[in-house]
This record gives structure tokens, C-alpha cells and sequence, in this order.
């Protein structure tokens, strides 16, 4: 595979029903952090092909709701680790954080 020299940018669209909304938080449902970095993990682990073997760090910086849209910015300026991600919804910084990887693959850039 080639390498990709910029950022990465994933998109993962959170589920509008979960069983775990009705107690977290009734009436005004807020995505729990630990099911919401699993998914941002899960959604980085099938892009790349890899397994996410450390978070070095993770900040939960603003609230995610059912139904919103991540935009998950990796950076893969180049290979050290650990790589740092930026995740989105409309623009606002909700998640920060750095991690490893094993088996890391680049995707290939598409062909314009």
C-alpha cells in the first residue's frame, strides 16, 4: 500500500437507538465515553487493518448525542507513535486523544 503523506479523515455516524441512551441520561440521551471511543476505535481498527494496542491518552471534550455525525481526523504525518486523532461533530473538538497500532497499514490515496 502506498502511504499517505497528511491527515486521515474518517467519518462514523452514531446510532440514533441504543439500549444504554434510556439510562445516560433520560429525557436528554448523551452517548456514554466508553461506547463512543469503541466505536472510534472499531472504526480505525477496519480502516486500517489493524489492532489499537494502546491509548496513551483520551480527553472527552464535549457532549455527542444519538444520531450525530463524527468526523475522525488521524494523523499520519508520519509513523511514530503514538498517532494522534481529533474527532468532530459539526466542527467542534469533542474527542482528543493518541494511541498505537499494530500491523499499521496506510490506505491508498484515491486516484483523482
Amino acid at each position: 500500500m502506498k502511504n499517505i503523506d497528511s491527515n486521515s479523515e474518517l467519518l462514523f455516524s452514531v446510532p440514533a437507538d441504543h439500549a444504554c441512551y434510556a439510562d445516560h441520561f433520560p429525557g436528554n440521551p448523551l452517548v456514554p465515553g466508553a461506547l463512543l471511543l469503541k466505536w472510534i476505535l472499531a472504526t480505525i481498527e477496519n480502516k486500517y487493518q489493524c489492532k489499537v494496542t494502546l491509548l496513551k491518552s483520551v480527553k472527552f471534550l464535549a457532549p455527542v448525542k444519538p444520531g450525530d455525525d463524527l468526523q475522525i481526523i488521524l494523523n499520519t504525518n508520519s509513523l511514530k507513535l503514538p498517532l494522534s486523532f481529533d474527532t468532530y461533530v459539526n466542527n467542534t473538538l469533542v474527542i482528543k486523544g493518541s494511541l498505537a497500532c499494530e500491523t499499521w497499514a496506510y490506505p491508498q490515496r484515491d486516484q483523482q
